[in-house]
């Protein structure tokens, strides 16, 4: 019996092209199984700040498609970097527009999961901790636990690519973990 491919959507949370974070999304991407499609989200630049009088017949575009885009995905993959000890702007716009309007939240029951990459000690736990509050408050379903890449400027080679084991690792648990999220919806 044929199974269909589980679709996860992956968010990078920075626009830098040389990001830790986009670098561990494109990771996850190869990383996975046959059995899962791990799409990069690769508009969030095009995404104006969010503005509830834009709401309605004046949501642009881009917007409607992000929203279209979570809601046709089997589970989201976020890349969260931090920024002042905090989830970024960019993140936190697109999660705005995304969950609007009120009661319609395209995050709603959805199984997500949030990694992050970070040059310092820490590993963007703080960025890690905010998103997961916000998903929540989006009505998505959070998967697993923490999953800190700590120092990740010696993880990331000259092409920006991860070939870490330890990290290669993790991102195949928390794909794993999505897919048992998929399977029990």
């Amino acid at each position: 019996m044929n199974k269909r491919r589980i679709r996860i959507l992956a968010i990078p949370g920075s626009l830098r092209k040389a990001s830790y974070n986009r670098a561990l999304l494109g990771a996850a991407k190869r990383e996975a199984p046959e059995t899962i499609e791990v799409e990069i989200y690769e508009d969030g630049l095009r995404i104006p700040l969010f503005n509830q009088d834009s709401e309605g017949d004046l949501t642009p575009r881009v917007v409607l498609e992000l929203r279209e885009r979570i809601r046709s995905a089997d589970a989201v993959l976020i890349a969260a970097p931090e920024y002042n000890n905090s989830i970024t702007g960019v993140l936190k716009n697109l999660i705005d527009w995304a969950s609007r309007p009120y009661g319609q939240s395209s995050f709603t029951g959805k199984p997500v999961s949030v990694v992050r990459a970070s040059p310092s000690r820490f590993g963007a736990q703080w960025s890690q901790e905010t998103t997961i509050t916000v998903l929540k408050s989006a009505r998505a379903q959070v998967v697993g636990g923490t999953h800190p890449v700590k120092e990740a400027a010696g993880l990331v080679d000259s092409d920006g690519n991860i070939d870490d084991g330890v990290t290669l690792a993790m991102l195949r648990q928390v794909l794993s973990e999505l897919a048992e999220a998929v399977a029990y919806e």
